[in-house]
Protein backbone atom coordinates (compact mmCIF):
# COMPACT_ATOMS: atom_id res chain seq x y z
CA UNK A 1 0.00 0.00 0.00
CA UNK A 2 2.53 2.45 0.80
CA UNK A 3 4.55 1.66 -2.15
CA UNK A 4 1.60 2.70 -4.33
CA UNK A 5 1.39 6.05 -2.40
CA UNK A 6 4.83 6.61 -3.16
CA UNK A 7 3.96 5.87 -6.80
CA UNK A 8 1.06 8.31 -6.93
CA UNK A 9 2.25 11.14 -5.05
CA UNK A 10 6.26 11.07 -5.66
CA UNK A 11 6.23 14.27 -8.14
CA UNK A 12 4.67 16.18 -5.04
CA UNK A 13 7.28 15.31 -2.31
CA UNK A 14 4.86 15.55 0.04
CA UNK A 15 4.68 13.14 3.58
CA UNK A 16 2.90 10.27 4.47
CA UNK A 17 0.45 12.65 6.53
CA UNK A 18 0.08 14.86 3.90
CA UNK A 19 -0.72 12.40 1.55
CA UNK A 20 -3.72 10.81 3.42
CA UNK A 21 -5.24 13.94 4.62
CA UNK A 22 -5.13 15.12 0.50
CA UNK A 23 -6.96 11.82 -0.26
CA UNK A 24 -9.37 12.03 2.25
CA UNK A 25 -10.68 15.83 1.65
CA UNK A 26 -11.20 14.29 -1.95
CA UNK A 27 -13.63 11.65 -0.91
CA UNK A 28 -15.49 13.84 1.81
CA UNK A 29 -16.76 15.89 -0.05
CA UNK A 30 -17.59 13.90 -3.21
CA UNK A 31 -21.77 13.94 -3.59
CA UNK A 32 -23.34 10.32 -3.77
CA UNK A 33 -26.62 10.01 -5.64
CA UNK A 34 -29.26 7.83 -4.77
CA UNK A 35 -28.61 5.37 -7.22
CA UNK A 36 -25.16 4.68 -6.39
CA UNK A 37 -26.56 3.79 -2.80
CA UNK A 38 -29.13 1.54 -3.98
CA UNK A 39 -26.89 -0.28 -6.04
CA UNK A 40 -24.48 -0.88 -3.22
CA UNK A 41 -27.02 -2.59 -0.75
CA UNK A 42 -27.90 -5.39 -3.63
CA UNK A 43 -25.28 -8.34 -2.96
CA UNK A 44 -25.34 -11.25 -5.22
CA UNK A 45 -26.85 -14.35 -4.49
CA UNK A 46 -23.38 -15.75 -4.76
CA UNK A 47 -21.75 -14.12 -1.81
CA UNK A 48 -25.10 -14.99 0.42
CA UNK A 49 -24.12 -18.46 0.20
CA UNK A 50 -21.70 -19.73 3.16
CA UNK A 51 -20.42 -23.01 4.33
CA UNK A 52 -18.95 -23.60 7.65
CA UNK A 53 -17.52 -26.79 8.06
CA UNK A 54 -15.57 -29.26 11.08
CA UNK A 55 -13.22 -31.11 10.08
CA UNK A 56 -12.74 -34.29 10.99
CA UNK A 57 -9.75 -36.22 10.69
CA UNK A 58 -11.06 -39.67 11.46
CA UNK A 59 -7.63 -41.94 10.15
CA UNK A 60 -5.94 -39.99 7.77
CA UNK A 61 -2.30 -40.05 7.03
CA UNK A 62 -1.63 -36.19 7.20
CA UNK A 63 -1.54 -35.88 3.07
CA UNK A 64 -4.78 -34.14 3.02
CA UNK A 65 -5.02 -32.41 5.82
CA UNK A 66 -1.53 -30.73 4.61
CA UNK A 67 -3.53 -29.86 1.82
CA UNK A 68 -6.29 -28.24 3.91
CA UNK A 69 -3.51 -26.19 5.77
CA UNK A 70 -2.68 -24.47 2.49
CA UNK A 71 -6.17 -23.58 1.74
CA UNK A 72 -6.01 -20.43 3.84
CA UNK A 73 -3.13 -19.37 2.11
CA UNK A 74 -3.49 -16.06 -0.27
CA UNK A 75 -3.46 -17.90 -3.47
CA UNK A 76 -6.34 -20.00 -2.32
CA UNK A 77 -8.54 -17.64 0.21
CA UNK A 78 -11.08 -19.97 0.77
CA UNK A 79 -12.52 -17.56 3.21
CA UNK A 80 -12.99 -15.01 0.51
CA UNK A 81 -15.44 -17.66 -1.21
CA UNK A 82 -17.21 -17.43 2.33
CA UNK A 83 -15.98 -21.39 3.05
CA UNK A 84 -14.25 -21.58 6.13
CA UNK A 85 -13.56 -24.43 9.08
CA UNK A 86 -14.66 -24.09 12.71
CA UNK A 87 -13.68 -25.83 15.64
CA UNK A 88 -17.13 -26.61 16.64
CA UNK A 89 -19.24 -28.92 15.73
CA UNK A 90 -22.22 -26.57 16.77
CA UNK A 91 -21.00 -23.66 14.94
CA UNK A 92 -20.63 -25.77 11.02
CA UNK A 93 -22.92 -26.32 8.38
CA UNK A 94 -21.78 -29.86 8.01
CA UNK A 95 -18.48 -31.99 8.68
CA UNK A 96 -15.74 -32.63 6.04
CA UNK A 97 -14.00 -36.09 6.97
CA UNK A 98 -10.76 -37.04 5.73
CA UNK A 99 -9.63 -40.32 5.58
CA UNK A 100 -10.89 -44.19 6.68
CA UNK A 101 -12.95 -44.36 9.38
CA UNK A 102 -11.17 -46.23 12.26
CA UNK A 103 -12.94 -47.85 15.01
CA UNK A 104 -12.31 -45.54 18.17
CA UNK A 105 -13.88 -42.93 15.89
CA UNK A 106 -16.59 -44.13 14.74
CA UNK A 107 -18.48 -43.30 17.99
CA UNK A 108 -16.95 -39.16 17.92
CA UNK A 109 -17.89 -39.26 14.08
CA UNK A 110 -21.98 -40.34 14.95
CA UNK A 111 -21.38 -37.53 17.71
CA UNK A 112 -20.11 -35.33 15.70
CA UNK A 113 -23.02 -35.56 13.18
CA UNK A 114 -25.82 -35.24 15.70
CA UNK A 115 -24.35 -32.17 16.80
CA UNK A 116 -24.28 -30.32 13.45
CA UNK A 117 -27.71 -28.24 12.99
CA UNK A 118 -30.38 -29.18 10.49
CA UNK A 119 -30.07 -28.86 7.39
CA UNK A 120 -26.17 -30.43 7.40
CA UNK A 121 -24.13 -31.53 4.80
CA UNK A 122 -21.20 -34.30 4.64
CA UNK A 123 -18.20 -34.02 2.49
CA UNK A 124 -16.27 -37.16 2.20
CA UNK A 125 -12.26 -36.43 0.94
CA UNK A 126 -10.18 -39.23 -0.47
CA UNK A 127 -10.32 -42.62 -1.24
CA UNK A 128 -10.05 -44.13 2.23
CA UNK A 129 -13.06 -41.88 3.48
CA UNK A 130 -14.85 -42.99 0.51
CA UNK A 131 -14.48 -46.25 0.12
CA UNK A 132 -12.40 -47.20 3.40
CA UNK A 133 -9.58 -48.75 4.33
CA UNK A 134 -9.12 -52.28 2.91
CA UNK A 135 -5.68 -53.21 4.55
CA UNK A 136 -7.32 -52.79 8.11
CA UNK A 137 -10.26 -54.85 9.24
CA UNK A 138 -12.05 -51.87 11.18
CA UNK A 139 -11.33 -49.11 8.83
CA UNK A 140 -14.86 -48.03 7.55
CA UNK A 141 -15.95 -45.75 4.53
CA UNK A 142 -18.06 -42.80 5.86
CA UNK A 143 -21.09 -43.61 3.83
CA UNK A 144 -20.73 -47.27 6.17
CA UNK A 145 -21.15 -45.11 9.50
CA UNK A 146 -23.37 -42.19 8.27
CA UNK A 147 -25.03 -43.64 5.79
CA UNK A 148 -25.44 -40.30 3.55
CA UNK A 149 -22.66 -38.00 1.45
CA UNK A 150 -23.48 -35.17 -0.09
CA UNK A 151 -20.13 -34.40 -1.71
CA UNK A 152 -17.12 -36.60 -2.32
CA UNK A 153 -13.59 -35.58 -2.91
CA UNK A 154 -11.99 -38.59 -4.89
CA UNK A 155 -8.52 -40.05 -5.20
CA UNK A 156 -5.60 -37.98 -2.64
CA UNK A 157 -6.67 -34.81 -4.08
CA UNK A 158 -4.38 -31.47 -3.71
CA UNK A 159 -5.42 -28.56 -2.15
CA UNK A 160 -6.37 -27.05 -5.70
CA UNK A 161 -9.13 -29.80 -6.25
CA UNK A 162 -10.35 -29.55 -2.94
CA UNK A 163 -10.51 -26.03 -3.60
CA UNK A 164 -12.61 -26.69 -6.81
CA UNK A 165 -14.74 -29.22 -5.44
CA UNK A 166 -15.68 -26.72 -2.46
CA UNK A 167 -16.27 -23.77 -4.41
CA UNK A 168 -18.39 -25.45 -7.38
CA UNK A 169 -20.28 -27.10 -4.52
CA UNK A 170 -21.78 -23.95 -2.89
CA UNK A 171 -22.94 -22.42 -6.45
Amino acid sequence: MCSLWFLLFNDKKMSFIDITKEVFTKFRNKKVKPEEIELKNKVPNALKKSLKLRCVNAGDDEGIMAELYSLEWPQFSLESYNISFTASPKHADGIFVVGAVTKNMQKALKDAWEVVPEPKVLIACGDKAINGDDRFENCKSVKEVLWKVDLEIPWNPSSKDIFNYLVNFIK
